[in-house]
C-alpha cells in the first residue's frame, strides 16, 4: 500500500502501532463505545416492544437513527473542522453517557416511555454523527503517515468485533434486566471519555486564522473539495453500488432462508459466518493492502466480490449460499482501511471532517434502501431475482473501478495538498 508515499519513512514509521500510546488510547475508547453501542442497538427494539410499541415502531427506531445520521452527516464535517476536536469528543461522550443513564434509570422506576426512548435515541444519532468525523480526522494527527492504513484496519478489527459480538451479548444483558444494556452502554461512554481525556497530543493542527465563514459555506468548501478530486469522485462511484450490493445480499440471505424453512438457529449462524469472514479479512487487512497500490487492490476487490456475489446467487436458496458472500467480505475491511489511510493522508488537516463526511454520506447513502429493496424483490419475484439484483449493483462498481482513471490519481493530488499545506511531521503536535 502506497498510502505513506512520498512523506519518507521516520523511525516512528517504523515503530509497531501497539507501541503508540496516544493511538491505543483512541483505539480503546472506541472499542468499549462500539460494543455500548452495539448492545444498545439490540436492546433498542425489545425495550420498544416490552412498553407497549408495536414492531413497526420497534423498527422505527433504527430508521429514525438513519435518517438523523445522514441529515447531520455534513454539518457534523464542517462542524469538526471548526471546533476542537478532543472537546468535541469528549462532549458527545459525556453527552451520551448522561443520556444513556437517563434512560436506564427510567426503565428502573417504570418511567420509560416510547416519547423517550424515541428522544434519546434520536439526540444520540446526532452525537455519534458529530463524534464520527472527528474521530477519523485525529488518526493522522496520532500516527506516522506511514502507518494511517494501518490504524484503519485496527479500526476495522474493531469494528468486526463488536459487530459480531455486540447483538447476543445486548440480548444476555437484557435477560438480566431491560436497564441493563443502556446502563452498560453508558458505562462505555464513560471509559472513552477517559481513555481521550488522558490523549496528550493535540487531535488535529494549529489553525492560524478563525474562520468568519458560515456553517453553509464550509460545507460548500468540501463539496466542492470532493468534487474537484477525481480520485474522490472515483471512489464515490466506486463505493456507492458496493455499499448497496453488500448490504442488500446480507439482509437477502436471511430472507431467503428464512422463506426455505430454514430455523432462526440456522439463520443467526448464517449471519454469524458472514460476520466472522468480515472480521478475518479485518485482521488481515494490514497485510492485504501492503501487497498492491489502492487503484489495483480496490479493483481486483470489486472484481472477485462481484465473481462469489454471481455465485451466491447461483445457490440462492441453499445454506452454501452464505459461503461466498463470508469469502467477498474477507476483502471489503482492507478496502474501506486503504481508502480512509490515502484520505487521512493527502487531505488537508483543516478539511477533513468535511471530506469524510461527504465521502460517508454519498457512498453509503443508497445502502439505507438496500433492506427495503432486498425484501421487495423476495416477495414479488425470487431470491435468485434479489440475489442477481446485488451482482448486478457490484458489476457496476466493477465498471467504474476498471473505467475511471481518477483511481490511479488519488496519490499524486494528495501531495500536492501536503505541499500546499505542510508536512505532517512539520506540523504542531
Amino acid at each position: 500500500m502506497a498510502v505513506g508515499t512520498g512523506f519518507g519513512r521516520t523511525d516512528d514509521d517504523a515503530a509497531p502501532l501497539r507501541k503508540n500510546r496516544e493511538f491505543n488510547l483512541l483505539w480503546g475508547s472506541q472499542a468499549a463505545s462500539q460494543l455500548g453501542s452495539a448492545v444498545s442497538i439490540m436492546a433498542f427494539p425489545l425495550l420498544v416492544l416490552s412498553i407497549d410499541g408495536s414492531p413497526v415502531q420497534a423498527g422505527a427506531v433504527g430508521t429514525v437513527q438513519a435518517v438523523i445520521r445522514a441529515v447531520f452527516q455534513l454539518p457534523a464535517g464542517a462542524l469538526t473542522d471548526r471546533w476542537n476536536r478532543k472537546r468535541l469528543m469528549l462532549a458527545c461522550d459525556a453527552g451520551r453517557a448522561a443520556l444513556f443513564a437517563l434512560l436506564a434509570a427510567a426503565v428502573v422506576i417504570g418511567q420509560a416511555s416510547l416519547p423517550l426512548v424515541f428522544a434519546v435515541s434520536g439526540t444520540a444519532a446526532v452525537m455519534d454523527v458529530l463524534f464520527g468525523p472527528a474521530e477519523t480526522a485525529a488518526i493522522s494527527q496520532l500516527v506516522p503517515a506511514g502507518r494511517v492504513s494501518e490504524a484503519f484496519a485496527r479500526n476495522e478489527a474493531r469494528s468486526y468485533t463488536a459487530a459480531l459480538v455486540g447483538p447476543s451479548f445486548g440480548g444476555f444483558l437484557y435477560t438480566l434486566g431491560r436497564a441493563v444494556p443502556f446502563a452498560f452502554d453508558a458505562l462505555s461512554y464513560l471509559v472513552s471519555f477517559g481513555s481521550i481525556a488522558a490523549i496528550r497530543k493535540p487531535l488535529q493542527q494549529s489553525r492560524n486564522n478563525i474562520s468568519d465563514s458560515s456553517l453553509v459555506s464550509d460545507i460548500r468548501e468540501g463539496l466542492r473539495y470532493v468534487a474537484g478530486s477525481p480520485f474522490l469522485r472515483a471512489v464515490i462511484l466506486v463505493a456507492t453500488p458496493v455499499n448497496f450490493a453488500l448490504v442488500a445480499a446480507q439482509f437477502s440471505v436471511t430472507l431467503v432462508l428464512n422463506k426455505n424453512g430454514y430455523p432462526p438457529s440456522v439463520l443467526g449462524l448464517a449471519q454469524g459466518v458472514i460476520a466472522a469472514g468480515g472480521l478475518l479479512g479485518a485482521f488481515t487487512a494490514a497485510w492485504i493492502q501492503r501487497r498492491a497500490p489502492f487503484h489495483a487492490l480496490l479493483r481486483a476487490a470489486v472484481s472477485i466480490m462481484f465473481v462469489l456475489l454471481v455465485a451466491s446467487a447461483l445457490l440462492t436458496g441453499r445454506l452454501l449460499m452464505v459461503i461466498p458472500l463470508a469469502l467477498g467480505l474477507l476483502l471489503a475491511p482492507a478496502i474501506n482501511a486503504a481508502l480512509l489511510g490515502r484520505l487521512a493522508a493527502t487531505t488537508p488537516d483543516h478539511l477533513q471532517g468535511r471530506v469524510i463526511s461527504v465521502v460517508v454520506l454519498f457512498a453509503t447513502v443508497t445502502a439505507a434502501a438496500a433492506p427495503l429493496s432486498a425484501g421487495l424483490l423476495v416477495e414479488r419475484l425470487t431470491g435468485t431475482a434479489a440475489m442477481t439484483a446485488c451482482a448486478a449493483a457490484m458489476a457496476l462498481s466493477l465498471i467504474s473501478a476498471l473505467c475511471l482513471g481518477g483511481l490511479r490519481n488519488g496519490p499524486v493530488e494528495g501531495r500536492q495538498c501536503r505541499n500546499v499545506e505542510g508536512s505532517r511531521e512539520s506540523a504542531p503536535l
